[in-house]
Parts: C-alpha cells; sequence; structure tokens
C-alpha cells in the first residue's frame, strides 16, 4: 500500500520469529516499522513519538499482550492495536471489550491473517 503519509508502526514481540514476521509484512505494504521487546520501552516510545498502528504479542516484562494492550491505549489512545495471541476468539472479545482494537491473529502470523486486519486499519487511516 502507498500513501502520501507514512504509515509508523510500533511492533512489540520478543519472539524474532514472530517479530520478523510481521515486520517483514509490514514493510511489504510501506510501513515505516519500529521494533521493541519490552513493553516499558514501547510505552517511552509512544510517549516519545506518534505511531498509527501498535501490534503487540509477548514482551519480556510483560504477561499479556492485553496488559500492553491497555497500556498503549492509555498512554496513545489515537494509536490502533493489533494483537498476537493464541487464546480464543471469545477471550480476545471478553479481554479486549472496548478498547477499539483493528483484531488480533495468532502467533503463527499468517499473512492471509494479518492482511484483512491492515486492509481494515488503512481504510480507517485513509479516512483521517
Amino acid at each position: 500500500m502507498k500513501t502520501e503519509k507514512e504509515i509508523h508502526t510500533l511492533i512489540i514481540e520478543n519472539d524474532a520469529e514472530a517479530a520478523t514476521a510481521i515486520k517483514k509484512i509490514l514493510q511489504d505494504r510501506q510501513y515505516a516499522v519500529t521494533l521493541v521487546s519490552k513493553k516499558d520501552a514501547a510505552v517511552q516510545l509512544l510517549k516519545e513519538r506518534s505511531f498509527s498502528l501498535a501490534v503487540a504479542g509477548e514482551a519480556e516484562d510483560s504477561d499479556s499482550p492485553f496488559h500492553i494492550m491497555k497500556e498503549i491505549v492509555m498512554v496513545s489512545p489515537m494509536t490502533s492495536v493489533i494483537l498476537i495471541t493464541d487464546v480464543s476468539n471469545e477471550e480476545v472479545d471478553e479481554k479486549a471489550e472496548g478498547y477499539g482494537i483493528v483484531g488480533h491473529v495468532s502467533r503463527a502470523v499468517k499473512s492471509e491473517d494479518m492482511i484483512p486486519l491492515l486492509e481494515s486499519f488503512e481504510a480507517i487511516f485513509r479516512s483521517f
């Protein structure tokens, strides 16, 4: 996807394989990607600069992507969030209700699961 505005994206993931898969999908769509493995580093970056999208998975200093999601929303409420988790759809719906996430993908990070979420996000992004 090419746009006039660059889409700055923050990936929070401590698993190198998952992080690399996510980064490749995003860079293939021309996103500007910043990668961190710790929640605290992500929070600090969100305080310092603007990110349109955050992809939150497992972090070295957090026990859950849901805790990372909550921190992101508290620090940067205009940042859209995609979660990386293997919990059931019902559990994601329950734990993420009210946080306005774009959606979630499994830890396998398949591009066919990620692309529809990115397309939804991009439609929202273009509307601003």
